[in-house]
């Protein structure tokens, strides 16, 4: 069994909907910023490694003038928010990331993971242009 599958039973048993796809297991959730927040869990191709991961925006498609304001909400953001990364990927996309080598993972730590992950993109939601109310 792989260790996606074995994350799939973890989202059955906590009642988490998802659906397979090629890369991993996609969770779509309405928060108080999205009404589609799509939340991707994949593994390291060695299975050592969880990463429950969201994808905002290219980074790029930033005004040039709002690009130092971004990184630096967002380093700063980092130490306020619990358990996840505000990164920007090396394929330019700006994301929240939470990640674990810890893969033998019970239910309420899988469902934490994703509420961490879930509630910050909320805040990064607030202060990246483009998505603020």
């Amino acid at each position: 069994m792989s260790k996606l599958d074995e994350i799939a039973a973890l989202l059955d048993e906590i009642e988490i909907i998802y659906t397979r796809e090629e890369a991993g297991l996609l969770m779509v959730w309405d928060t108080a910023q999205f009404d589609d927040l799509k939340v991707l869990i994949l593994t390291s191709p060695d299975e050592k490694w969880i990463f429950i991961t969201a994808l905002f925006t290219k980074f790029s498609n930033i005004p040039q003038d709002e690009q130092h304001k971004l990184m630096y909400d967002m380093l700063v953001s980092s130490w306020k928010v619990n358990g996840v990364k505000f990164v920007i990927t090396n394929d330019d996309f700006i994301s929240v990331t939470a990640e674990t080598n810890d893969t033998d993972l019970t239910g309420e730590e899988l469902r934490t993971l994703i509420d961490n992950t879930v509630g910050a993109c909320d805040v990064l939601a607030t202060f990246t242009p483009g998505y603020a109310d």
